[in-house]
């Protein structure tokens, strides 16, 4: 009897190390919260590509031409103009 006493509390201790562990520390860092809003530049369609240069705006700016690959790489903080073949914006979204 003396025997199961001790392999019980060995036991424990050992399953106990197979619990997860908690973590206290982030380290994953905090998703950025979205701040694109393509509409808000909808005026600038039909204008030359060359007005792009010229807006004030925190975010990541993208042109692409018109017979460009459009990447899948997604990206809510960036804005992305595409132009028409005469050279001006035609389409604006985020990603």
């Amino acid at each position: 009897m003396r025997l199961i006493f001790p392999l019980l509390g060995t036991a424990g201790f050992l399953l106990s190390a197979c619990a997860p562990s908690q973590n206290t520390s982030s380290d994953t860092p905090a998703a950025q919260p979205v701040t694109c809003n393509a509409s808000f530049f909808d005026d600038l369609k039909g204008e030359p590509i060359e007005v792009v240069d010229s807006i004030p705006t925190q975010l990541q700016v993208r042109v692409l031409a018109a017979d460009s690959f459009v990447p899948r790489d997604f990206d809510p903080n960036r804005l992305t103009f595409t132009t028409s073949p005469d050279g001006n914006v035609s389409r604006i979204f985020c990603g």
